[in-house]
């Protein structure tokens, strides 16, 4: 297959770097040429330039690796160039917002998206390296009352086995951002809120694994999670409330000396969390 990434960033260059390995054909797009060149001498592609519309005739599929904000006018610059049977996709952690447009703009092409669920909490090509797929879901994620040919899920479901991710799935575009505004978002906003409620100047030293692995991802690139948390903000906000009446539960027990009910609290959550992993 023929694939071309557009946005050679932690993601984009993951995935070209491991496709390319796996034989296929991989061109690159980037605003930024010295991230073109270090997916070039690093043969993640085989050809790249900052203008992608070269590139639209020669591949199967787009992958598009951008922020959110980005899709829409890559979408309406390069129109003119899509074709009836290429694929548009992108990787983005959100969907609803811009979907229905996307979708629009796309044509004669089609637009189909997915999400796949893996990342660093560092940000550029020179790291795609460390991505991890194996453990990681994939998630497509198609529009409701749009029809797609088999083809097109084919082709994604091939590139997320192929990128041996742990479980791929599908899920319309708007239940996707629900799930991902608990699963992923609300997960950043808890890394977030918990780092900086530290009111002590040597808390490093008393730091454990609970504390690392809850605060790994608070380690967040600003300007690509204030996007994401603003284009879900009504999912995003619905999971926090949802959070905090939790939080509440505990807290309550706590004022009230209520041990069986933290016990309560501790057991459900013992019980749905093994339900998860096993």
């Amino acid at each position: 297959m023929k694939v071309l990434i557009v946005g050679l960033g932690l993601i984009g260059g993951a995935y070209a770097k491991k496709l390319s390995e796996l034989g296929y054909t991989v061109y690159g797009s980037n605003h930024r040429q010295e991230s073109i060149n270090y997916a070039l001498e690093n043969k993640y592609i085989v050809e790249g330039d900052i203008n992608p519309k070269k590139y639209f005739s020669l591949v199967d599929m787009v992958i598009i690796a951008t922020y959110p904000s980005h899709i829409i006018n890559f979408l309406k610059e390069n129109n003119a160039y899509f074709r009836n049977g290429l694929l548009i996709t992108d990787v983005t952690g959100v969907k609803s917002n811009y979907i229905e447009e996307a979708t629009k703009l796309a044509y004669p092409a089609t637009y189909l998206a997915h999400h796949p669920m893996a990342g660093r909490e560092k940000k550029g090509i020179e790291y795609a390296k460390e991505v991890v797929f194996s453990k990681a879901n994939f998630i497509i994620t198609p529009l409701n009352g749009v029809e797609y040919e088999q083809k097109y899920f084919d082709m994604l479901y091939k590139i997320g086995k192929d990128l041996e991710f742990k479980h791929i799935s599908k899920l319309d575009t708007k239940s996707h951002d629900f799930m991902i505004g608990y699963t992923s978002q609300l997960a950043h906003a808890i890394a977030v809120a918990l780092v900086n409620s530290d009111t002590k100047p040597d808390t490093k030293l008393y730091i454990g694994d609970s504390y690392r692995d809850l605060t790994r991802i608070a380690m967040i690139n600003e300007v690509m999670w204030t996007e994401l948390f603003f284009e879900n903000k009504e999912f995003l906000l619905e999971n926090i409330d949802l959070f905090i009446n939790q939080l509440e539960n505990i807290k309550s027990s706590l004022v009230n000396n209520d041990a069986e009910k933290l016990k309560e609290l501790f057991r459900r959550s013992t019980k749905i969390r093994k339900e998860m992993v096993e």
